[in-house]
């Protein structure tokens, strides 16, 4: 599916706010995109998501500038699921409210009220938001290729589980969250095909002083454990850098770190996984490294931010030799 159109905000300030200068003003974002299902922890209530480019051709300097400091993004994720519209940045997508589809046509509205006019600098706003879009197909794949290959070009192991449909989100007891991400092969990674082995994966950054820290004892780590008779798996979920923890982490950099580390499993791009797992639950205490460790049969034991490799070790041999 393709979708293609406008969502107008209006925005209405009180007297407090007015009498700092404030007026009533329009923006509008239109957006082009096209279905995109490789990322579902997105948005993992949508039934359809599309990745879209976004400009702002109505009200750039005279209104959005009233209403918020940070530059418009020119990508957002959008969708739509059990009547509900959805936003996001590339984590954690929040209902925007109530769309209404026919044929192919969609229209969607949401208020939001008493907001902080915090860049008047006094008062109050509101927000209308109304969008009219027109979806449509084409040849294509929802996939956008992120299917794992029948066998991987770098040698690692291939479980084939069954298909994994949610939730995205940890929790000791639970499922680990799948995902499919780029490899230093090129290929597309499954994380769930590293069932049946104890598996600790990482949200990492190139430049991360405590990452590089945590990589330089990972070979040790799994040596020590095969010594106990333990088979465990690391797979590291690379970000370019602490300051573009979305963007695309080069098959070079991939590579770079599996040698520089002499680390023997999967070191993947990232794709927004690590942030979307950690943040609701770290919050403005999350940090890189973050970890969380599976079973073989890839339930939750634990999960951290930081933290040393005694900690990971201990929850590994705590299940493994009760």
């Amino acid at each position: 599916m393709t979708i293609s159109g406008d969502a107008t905000w209006t925005v209405t300030f009180d007297a407090q706010a007015k009498a700092k200068g404030a007026t009533d003003c329009q923006y509008t974002r239109h957006y082009e995109g096209v279905q995109d299902q490789s990322r579902p922890w997105v948005c993992e209530q949508c039934d359809v998501i599309f990745r879209t480019t976004v400009t702002m051709p109505v009200g750039l300097n005279d209104c959005y500038k009233q209403v918020s400091d940070v530059d418009p993004m020119d990508e957002e994720w959008v969708g739509y699921g059990n009547g509900t519209w959805y936003r996001s940045y590339g984590i954690g997508a929040s209902g925007q409210g109530d769309v209404e589809i026919t044929g192919q046509s969609l229209t969607y509205t949401n208020e939001v009220k008493d907001l902080e006019a915090d860049i008047v600098g006094a008062g109050k706003m509101d927000f209308l938001v109304e969008g009219a879009f027109t979806t449509s197909q084409e040849d294509g794949d929802p996939m956008h290729g992120w299917v794992a290959p029948a066998q991987y070009a770098c040698g690692w192991d291939k479980a084939d589980p069954a298909e994994y449909s949610g939730p995205y989100s940890l929790k000791v007891g639970s499922t680990l969250p799948d995902g499919v991400f780029r490899d230093a092969c090129d290929e597309p990674y499954r994380l769930h095909d590293a069932k049946g082995a104890y598996l600790v994966v990482f949200m990492s950054a190139m430049d991360c002083p405590a990452c590089r820290t945590l990589a330089s004892g990972e070979s040790s780590f799994l040596a020590d454990l095969k010594a106990e008779g333990i088979e465990a798996r690391t797979i590291t979920l690379m970000a370019p850098s602490l300051n573009d923890p979305f963007g695309d982490t080069t098959k070079a950099q991939l590579t770079y770190w599996g040698d520089k580390y002499s680390i023997p499993t999967p070191i993947v791009a990232d794709r927004g996984w690590g942030i979307t797992m950690f943040l609701p639950i770290y919050n403005d205490k999350l940090g890189y490294p973050s970890w969380v460790v599976a079973d073989p049969s890839l339930k939750v034991l634990n999960y951290g931010t930081g933290g040393t490799w005694a900690t990971i070790k201990n929850t590994i041999l705590k299940d493994a030799k009760p």
